[in-house]
């Protein structure tokens, strides 16, 4: 009998288009291989639903299991991993098995959330090109450090496969390969090449296999159709502030 079959749940994710953390949960699910509703969310004029799952930070991705709701993609990505185990047949895990890796790559997950996504932002909303162009070195710098972490802490990935881990896609995996479009918006508007295949060799891997399984899920999102979305959002904000 089919894992699903034995385990019926309820799933629903409240999502929206765009959103980098929102297709980060979209993809684990979908590597997971678990079914389930999708809502999409007007990010400019959120439903009163949202802001009742998510009353901390009224932010997507939401996923809701059986009527309980759980907030922030990474939280998201794990328990879909814990939830949904390869041992009751479902794909593989997206953790690494041995303790030290999964605490390497939870550290790096971390680290991308923390020191690679506000800065992106910033590279988005500054008006000066030569402010565009200094911040979006600067996160350049950091995904070199992202890459120098991977290629210590997982040196057999790039040899097995072009994933993080190998073969298999993973964590890491899915949150840059979920940022691709982001990723491509930031070059755009900087002029600087954030992921190129010399400097940051494995991440440049990673994110170019994982576009391709994006593109199988549905959840590719071509980056001039986000850059045009969020240069729009920007001179809505300006206009309302000025």
């Amino acid at each position: 009998m089919a894992a699903a079959a034995m385990e019926p749940r309820e799933v629903k994710l409240y999502g929206a288009w765009g959103s980098a953390h929102a297709a980060m949960a979209r993809n684990a699910l979908a590597l997971k291989g678990v079914r389930y509703e999708y809502v999409e969310e007007d990010l400019d004029n959120k439903s009163e639903t949202l802001l009742r799952l998510n009353p901390v930070h009224g932010k997507v991705p939401v996923l809701v299991v059986d009527g309980r709701p759980l907030a922030e993609s990474l939280v998201i990505i794990e328990y879909a991993d814990e939830a949904w185990p390869e041992g009751r047949g479902y794909p593989p895990a997206l953790l690494p098995g041995a303790p030290s890796a999964r605490a390497a790559a939870r550290f790096w997950a971390r680290f991308f959330h923390d020191e690679v996504s506000p800065l992106s932002r910033a590279v988005v909303l500054a008006d000066a090109r030569a402010e565009r162009e200094e911040l979006a070195r600067e996160v350049k710098e950091r995904m070199a450090v992202m890459e120098a972490g991977i290629a210590e802490d997982f040196p057999c990935g790039g040899e097995e496969g072009p994933f993080v881990h190998g073969r298999s896609p993973g964590l890491l995996d899915v949150i840059l390969g979920s940022c691709s479009a982001g990723t491509r918006v930031l070059s755009a508007v900087s002029g600087v090449d954030i992921v190129e295949p010399g400097a940051t060799p494995r991440v440049h891997a990673s994110v170019a296999a994982f576009d391709e399984l994006a593109a199988g899920f549905g959840t590719t999102v071509p980056h001039e159709l986000l850059l045009a979305r969020l240069l729009e959002r920007k001179a809505r904000s300006r206009a309302a502030a000025a």
